[in-house]
């Protein structure tokens, strides 16, 4: 091995000593800059943190704005029952008539408006127009044959008026001189219009043309009879009127007179139902909703009699003004709509699954 390649040898040191200080030089701008950006980082989290709590201490006790808060608060669902989905806001609504996407509302006593069912907020489909030559609409009904038709009562000039869904003029109307009051709205898929005159205690079906076919039903104290008749649905099978002055509901044979489909009416039992005013029925037939307008809530039965749930109640839908007294209540499938014109809403109310 030669002694010449020794680290401490004369002609190492030499050749440190010659190449030290120029790589020094070629080095020494490079790490200036990485030493700058660095600082500059450094300063730079320094300035931030800084107004982060400069921030924070002007803002300590400031109020700020938060978003727009719902009017209504909705309760986190509970299956296998009926809960508040959404509450409208709509002027004076009354009588709803509920077919698939579409529900039909009386607004004002001066128009129908027509919205999407299953929105949380109310929402016109732009392809619906005005529902023409209504003066003061008071109930209104729906029927599904060819098309969907919507049927009016029009208690200022006493005569039921027959749309298309899709608005316009009415394309039929009719009157029959004996009506004195619109109590209860109903048709069958033969577009065949029930009218309960409360006044009268008579229910009477006309033809789609408004032809008197036959009563259906009138004053009497047994089942098949009414007193002081108001809501009418048609299930498909049978005619149910909310038989108020009896405080019960019944279920009638629509092509016969005074001839109760079940003889047992919904509410027999004393006290379970109190004036009720309204019934609706689901699109197949399986259930109907009480409007049981004396027991400030809504209920649901099996088209057979059973009780089924409570749709609403302040009991069990708590609200900060309580519904009083509905008179006005439309349902099917997992959807109810309850309208209060008093307070100017209506409510959305929807069954959750289990």
């Amino acid at each position: 091995m030669s002694s010449g390649n020794a680290a401490g040898s004369p002609g190492v040191r030499a050749t440190r000593a010659t190449r030290a200080p120029g790589a020094a030089r070629a080095a020494f701008p490079f790490r200036a800059a990485v030493d700058r950006r660095v600082r500059g980082a450094r300063c730079a989290a320094a300035a931030l943190t800084a107004a982060c709590l400069a921030w924070s201490l002007v803002s300590c006790g400031e109020r700020f704005d938060l978003p727009p808060q719902p009017l209504y608060e909705i309760p986190i669902p509970e299956p296998g029952t009926f809960n508040l989905k959404s509450v409208w806001t709509l002027d004076r609504p009354t009588d709803l008539a509920l077919s698939g996407i579409y529900v039909f509302i009386i607004q004002g006593h001066e128009r129908v408006s027509a919205f999407y069912s299953t929105q949380i907020a109310p929402r016109t489909p732009p392809w619906i127009s005005a529902y023409e030559g209504l003066l003061a609409p008071v109930l209104v009904t729906v029927c599904k044959r060819d098309s969907l038709f919507v049927i009016v009562a029009d208690s200022a000039d006493m005569r039921c008026k027959i749309y298309n869904y899709l608005g316009g003029p009415p394309i039929q109307s009719f009157t029959d001189t004996l009506w004195n009051r619109f109590s209860g709205l109903a048709a069958d898929g033969n577009l065949n219009i029930y009218v309960a005159d409360a006044e009268r205690d008579t229910i009477q079906s006309y033809d789609r043309w408004g032809h008197p076919r036959r009563v259906v039903s009138d004053y009497g104290t047994g089942s098949g009879y009414v007193i002081d008749p108001h809501g009418l649905a048609h299930n498909g099978r049978m005619l149910l009127v909310a038989d108020t002055g009896k405080n019960w509901v019944q279920r009638l044979r629509p092509d016969t007179t005074n001839i109760a489909a079940i003889s047992e009416p919904i509410g027999r039992q004393e006290g379970l139902l109190l004036g009720p005013l309204d019934v609706a029925s689901d699109v197949r037939g399986d259930y109907i909703y009480v409007a049981d307008t004396g027991h400030d809530r809504v209920l649901k039965f099996q088209t057979l009699g059973a009780f089924e749930d409570t749709v609403y109640s302040a009991e069990k839908i708590p609200l900060a003004t309580p519904l009083v007294g509905p008179r006005f209540v439309c349902g099917e499938d997992s959807l109810v709509f309850v309208s209060d014109p008093e307070e100017n809403r209506v409510l959305l109310l929807q069954l959750k699954p289990l």
